[in-house]
């Protein structure tokens, strides 16, 4: 055998080890489909297990949520396109009050939201500030579906993709359970140690009577009357019913200790005293930012990631409401679930059904550059 023989088989073998590495190192992803069924249910009457009243915080983190885009959509490019409202002069609005209150733009699409002044910008051509958020709605429907167009991160299915409508029928009759989420998505599962959650979160919204920790809001008073400066004079301190001002602040404050505490958080450090005043609210403002600004009926994460088998982590804060208070329910749960079976994750508040199915996504159309067609050899 020659050397150049031998160095072609050498050269050979080399780059067939490199195509088999490289082919290892980049598998084809797999893809499945992932549908979930979450209800609440009435426990049983001889339940002996009792559980905490205090709130076990889930904290989404940087968890992949597939609801809020559904809920909140963009709205930003459709305001950019519109233009303050007009309001009417006095006198158009003297002249419509003969005939019925009927502003002049309440035939047209504009902005009504108030801008800050002129002299508030801090650039001559500053674009105007809006708000570009929906408000969320006081309940959500179970049923969540999108699009079902394949994309290369996690998203939502159509409806067509469902295929555990009569189980949650089944479910919706039952007068001593209530649905909260039926929804189908399709992701591509990775290693425990890469897989990111997925937050859900559904029923009733609580926000706007309980915080996070369950506690009611307490709705801001009137400001009373300011006294004149005589009825000061003549009128005496009443040590029972006045409070210095700083009081209300330095209430707030033990109120979010307190809620700390009751959630088993770490207390800010005492700071000192020249920042005292900022740098413990900072602190606990910090702790409270990372946890939902919604306070819904149904809440929590969903993992799913592949060793070998498929396996499933869910985290769930089930709420209820009670004479003072607003009960957490908390539900962490662990399964090892086999891909096209239907598996029930029982509790006595909170039963989950999910089935998880293999999903080929369809193949992109081929490049039209590349398609060459046999043409005659001309002669």
């Amino acid at each position: 055998m020659s050397k150049t023989q031998l160095w072609c088989l050498v050269a050979g073998a080399v780059f067939s080890q490199a195509l088999f590495a490289q082919q290892a190192a980049t598998p084809e992803q797999r893809w499945f489909e992932v549908e979930i069924i979450v209800f609440s249910q009435q426990p049983a009457a001889n339940l002996q297990e009792r559980f905490a009243d205090s709130t076990t915080p889930i904290k989404p983190g940087r968890a992949i949520d597939l609801l809020t885009p559904h809920y909140q959509r963009d709205i930003s490019k459709l305001l950019a396109t519109l233009a303050p409202c007009q309001l009417p002069s006095p006198p158009q609005l003297t002249e419509g009050l003969t005939e019925g209150f009927t502003p002049a733009f309440v035939n047209e699409l504009c902005i009504i939201e108030p801008q800050p002044p002129v002299w508030a910008h801090s650039n001559l051509f500053e674009a105007p500030q809006l708000n570009s958020t929906v408000p969320f709605p006081a309940q959500l429907s179970p049923l969540v579906v999108g699009s079902g167009v394949h994309q290369d991160n996690p998203y939502l299915t159509d409806a067509s993709a469902l295929q555990l409508d009569k189980i949650a029928a089944r479910i919706a009759r039952q007068s001593d359970k209530q649905l909260l989420l039926h929804t189908a998505w399709r992701q591509a599962p990775v290693t425990e140690r890469l897989a990111v959650a997925s937050r859900w979160y559904s029923g009733n919204n609580y926000s706007t009577e309980f915080d996070y920790w369950g506690q009611p809001l307490v709705k801001a008073e009137p400001a009373p009357e300011q006294a004149s400066s005589i009825d000061i004079e003549l009128t005496e301190p009443d040590s029972d019913t006045q409070q210095p001002a700083g009081n209300n602040d330095m209430l707030q404050h033990i109120e979010q200790l307190l809620q700390l505490l009751t959630a088993e958080q770490a207390l800010p450090e005492r700071a000192s005293t020249d920042t005292a005043e900022h740098s413990a609210t900072d602190d606990s403002a910090i702790t409270i930012n990372t946890l939902p600004q919604q306070v819904w009926q149904l809440d929590g994460l969903f993992k799913l990631h592949l060793d070998h088998y498929l396996f499933v982590n869910t985290e769930f804060n089930l709420r209820l409401p009670q004479a003072d208070k607003l009960q957490s329910i908390y539900v962490k749960q662990s399964r090892r679930v086999i891909s096209g079976e239907v598996h029930y994750l029982d509790h006595p508040y909170l039963g989950i059904v999910l089935q998880i199915r293999r999903f080929e996504p369809a193949l992109p159309p081929p490049d039209e550059e590349n398609v060459t067609e046999d043409l005659p050899e001309q002669p």
